[in-house]
């Protein structure tokens, strides 16, 4: 059994960090991730029938959230939500119901440096695929619309013209990154430039945000004030200039695609969108803040609205995950979830420091900072890596081998 149990988890995390949102194994409703997730859970079931044990607060954290979420559907129910749009809401988080088979998956430090490597792996293979389809369309081997017109339904690419993309599991490039530099690898450096290569090209300045704000969070945890200052400052640039440094990189491109001479013969205004209008995504999160205060009150600052009860401009989900949490949620809401870092970091520091703990704090830490700007926290996408950071910095409290 437990031979299976490794062997379905090793094809969960797969899924998982290469899938993005599920989409692309999707057959009308039913998902891949769908079945895995209730394979997961018919397994927690037959192993819990079989009196094998798991630690008692991954249940406990579990029947808290079971709490959380079911104020959430009563209040959703009570001030008369669509059914379909709870159902919207409440389905991406009952992934969290999968700690417990986690906990039953990593259960010795052997099996900790596995998942460091499906994640690892997972995020270097989509740095490659992702480069490779670029130089694949930018060359005309692989034409822009058929790539285009093959995955755009599947809702999990967003394409910067035709220049570039961004897909919904580039999030683990980025956590790969953090992975590979705290680990010891001698080919560490190439594998670095590789994933830089591919978050730059993905051109998603949130990536960059919660990248340089982890450092500083890291260089803050180990005493490198100096450090911690310059990241922290290096992520207000993002925030600052960003939008200015995509407009101009974009006017680049245009001027070297449309020759001067053209361009002042035909009178043509330099195009600051062709690597996408990132101000329009900003408005568009302005906008969803204005209406999630503008219908604040005190109940729905306590307990939020409910699940199924969105705003105008959002009527389901919403960009930022900590606005979604506080206005269908409320403080009760974004209590949990604070509850779930603070315990994270206390399982951190319970363990010896080394490149493995360091990797799947600060790998979970990222996914908070992500979902300042993007919705990741609440979806299985960034729980996933919450929920095995739990269980692995638990297993990281033995004594350990830190060849990683």
């Amino acid at each position: 059994m437990t031979r299976l149990i490794s062997l379905l988890f090793t094809v969960v995390a797969f899924e998982l960090m290469l899938g993005g949102g599920g989409r692309l194994t999707a057959w009308g409703s039913l998902s891949l991730r769908m079945i895995l997730f209730a394979v997961a859970l018919i397994t927690v079931a037959i192993q819990v029938i079989r009196q094998q044990k798991i630690p008692f607060d991954y249940w406990l954290i579990s029947i808290l959230f079971g709490i959380v979420l079911f104020i959430g559907v009563i209040r959703g129910l009570l001030v008369g939500a669509l059914h379909a749009n709870l159902w919207e809401d409440v389905k991406p988080l009952l992934y969290f119901f999968m700690l417990p088979f986690f906990g039953f998956a990593i259960q010795n430090q052997s099996k900790v440096e596995h998942t460091a490597s499906i994640i690892k792996n997972s995020g270097i293979i989509l740095s490659c695929l992702f480069i490779g389809i670029l130089i694949s369309m930018h060359t005309s081997i692989l034409p822009f619309l058929d790539f285009f017109y093959a995955v755009n339904d599947s809702q999990e690419f967003f394409f910067r013209g035709e220049l570039t993309f961004f897909y919904k599991g580039f999030v683990y490039i980025c956590i790969t990154f953090l992975f590979v530099h705290f680990s010891k690898s001698p080919y560490k450096n190439y594998f670095l430039i590789l994933l830089a290569v591919a978050i730059f090209l993905s051109v998603t300045r949130g990536f960059l945000f919660a990248l340089a704000l982890t450092y500083a969070a890291y260089y803050y945890v180990k005493l490198s004030y100096i450090k911690s200052i310059i990241f922290g400052l290096l992520s207000l640039v993002v925030v600052t200039v960003g939008q200015f440094a995509i407009s101009q990189s974009s006017i680049a491109i245009d001027q070297i695609k449309n020759p001067q001479e053209e361009v002042q013969l035909n009178k043509i205004t330099p195009n600051t969108t062709l690597l996408g209008d990132k101000s329009n995504s900003d408005n568009g999160r302005l906008q969803q803040i204005r209406e999630v205060v503008a219908q604040a009150n005190f109940t729905s600052i306590l307990i939020g609205h409910g699940f199924g009860n969105g705003i105008r401009s959002r009527p389901i989900h919403m960009e930022i995950s900590y606005l979604e949490i506080f206005h269908k949620q409320g403080l009760l809401g974004l209590t949990f979830w604070a509850y779930l870092l603070w315990l994270l970091y206390q399982k951190y520091k319970a363990g010896t420091s080394g490149p493995l703990s360091d990797s799947f704090f600060f790998g979970s830490l990222f996914i908070y900072f992500q979902s300042l700007t993007n919705q990741y926290i609440n979806n299985p996408i960034g729980l996933t890596m919450i929920l095995i950071s739990i269980v692995c910095l638990d297993q990281l409290k033995k004594p350990r081998n830190d060849s990683f």
